[in-house]
């Protein structure tokens, strides 16, 4: 990469963290037209797109930026993410997979396939391998733990279910209280 498009990417980097989109993003572009598959402008346009623009323009430009830049789990997450926020758990789960298998540590990943797998799927198992791939990477992570004591209350796996839940309560979670002093 070239030293002035380092400099115009870092602009708009600081123009995004900044929460100036407009300017952020035709910086971004100026770099993806010096570069068009910068994977760091790329991901962070996709952001833009999907924070401030309609599904579909976002869906489209994700699919581009995976077309530059095929092996980025990020971008793979990104698209599963914007799937799975718009009722298509189907094509969510098959873009988590694909980031899961360029990068099994993306525990962004990790957490959307357990979320499809336990609340579209009712695949509690499957739901439990991925969110305890994702509190590897998080392990105070409340609603993870939540979820996850949840999928163990589904798969009869009560002990492990009670040793969740009450992390989960620890950390204030109201549901998980409820939960503990209804079942455990």
């Amino acid at each position: 990469m070239g030293q002035k498009t380092e400099k115009i990417y870092e602009r708009a980097k600081e123009n995004f963290d900044n929460e100036n989109h407009e300017h952020a993003l035709r910086l971004f572009n100026e770099v993806l037209n010096r570069e068009p598959g910068h994977p760091e402008a790329l991901r962070n346009k996709a952001l833009i797109k999907v924070m401030n623009e309609d599904d579909k323009e976002a869906e489209k430009f994700l699919l581009f930026a995976i077309d530059q830049q095929p092996e980025d789990d990020q971008l793979l997450q990104l698209l599963g993410t914007l799937y799975h926020n718009n009722g298509k758990p189907q094509k969510a789960l098959a873009q988590f997979k694909k980031a899961i298998n360029l990068n099994d540590e993306n525990a962004i990943a990790q957490n959307g396939a357990a979320m499809v797998y336990a609340h579209v799927l009712g695949e509690h198992e499957q739901a439990i391998i991925h969110f305890t791939k994702a509190l590897e990477h998080d392990p105070k992570n409340v609603e993870l733990l939540f979820n996850r004591g949840c999928s163990y209350m589904i798969s009869d796996q009560m002990e492990k279910a009670e040793q969740d839940l009450t992390r989960a309560a620890n950390f204030d979670h109201e549901r998980a209280k409820e939960m503990l002093h209804k079942y455990f």
